[in-house]
């Protein structure tokens, strides 16, 4: 009788897993449909659309399970976080969609990873910074000329992503651009429209670094990834006979701004130039 049962409960087994993994897949994406509770959004970054993606089978009925992500007509300009990406028993998924660029997109829907939605949502954000200001752009307020202030000092990195980032000193600056002479005034007015999005970094291969009580010195690598370099033999290979001069002291309290890696076993491991050259603006070494 036992080895009957464990035999009913194999069949059952093999029965149930093909309908399971039909029921996954059971969807028709042409009907998926989207809607927003708002149509128009402050670009601010907070005010947000909440968008709904319902997803139905060929009998119009709820598919639950389903993994669902959106995509905006403007890239990643949108900032699209999701509160269910998997479709709840009412086959529905949604998404909080919030930007910092005025003008209106396009949002759809992709379906278990390759099914595009033929259905999509207009969203028109408005009331943000209106500036002609492009993606890459160097940002500072006005001087207040009180030596005693260090806020006016402070140069920006305006990103596409709608944010500012901002170079913590003139060492990490220079390692981006040669001088200040492209650096643009904003009103603070203006500037405070402008979240901050972080810090810079290094550029990868420009410079050796270490912390200022830490006798380890390190090869910058993508998004203040810092690998070490163990002998000076190795750095000699890789930053030249002069490669102590080439060594810059972190304050600690941008410690947070970096990660470690591997250490370096080769010079083959890092070849400073194509490193170098691979990023070669902020925006591709924050993949922004």
């Amino acid at each position: 009788m036992k080895k009957q049962r464990v035999i009913a409960s194999l069949v059952a087994t093999v029965l149930l897993m093909p309908i399971l993994d039909l029921k996954a897949i059971d969807f028709d994406p042409t009907i998926t449909s989207l809607k927003t509770d708002s149509a128009i959004v402050r670009a601010d970054g907070i005010d947000q659309a909440i968008v709904t993606v319902r997803v139905r089978n060929v009998n119009r009925i709820a598919v639950p399970g389903v993994k669902v992500k959106l995509a905006s007509s403007r890239g990643s300009t949108e900032e699209i976080t999701p509160e269910e990406d998997v479709t709840n028993s009412f086959g529905e998924a949604k998404f909080n969609v919030r930007s910092l660029k005025n003008g209106t997109v396009v949002i759809s829907a992709i379906v278990a990873e390759d099914y595009p939605s033929s259905d999509t949502v207009e969203i028109t954000f408005e009331d943000g910074l209106d500036l002609p200001l492009p993606a890459g752009s160097l940002i500072k307020i006005p001087s207040d000329s009180d030596p005693n202030t260090y806020s006016d000092t402070a140069v920006y990195y305006y990103a596409s992503d709608g944010k500012r980032y901002v170079f913590p000193n003139e060492k990490v600056y220079f390692t981006w651009y040669p001088t200040f002479a492209d650096v643009q005034i904003l009103s603070l007015e203006d500037m405070t429209k402008i979240p901050i999005g972080g810090n810079v970094t290094y550029r990868p291969g420009s410079k050796l670094v270490k912390f200022q009580t830490d006798n380890k010195v390190y090869a910058v690598y993508q998004n203040g990834l810092l690998r070490w370099v163990p002998t000076e033999e190795l750095a000699n290979d890789l930053y030249g006979d002069n490669w102590t001069a080439k060594v810059d002291d972190i304050n600690e309290s941008f410690y947070v701004n970096y990660s470690f890696g591997q250490p370096i076993e080769h010079r083959l491991d890092f070849p400073v130039d194509t490193i170098y050259n691979k990023f070669s603006t902020i925006e591709k070494d924050k993949e922004i």
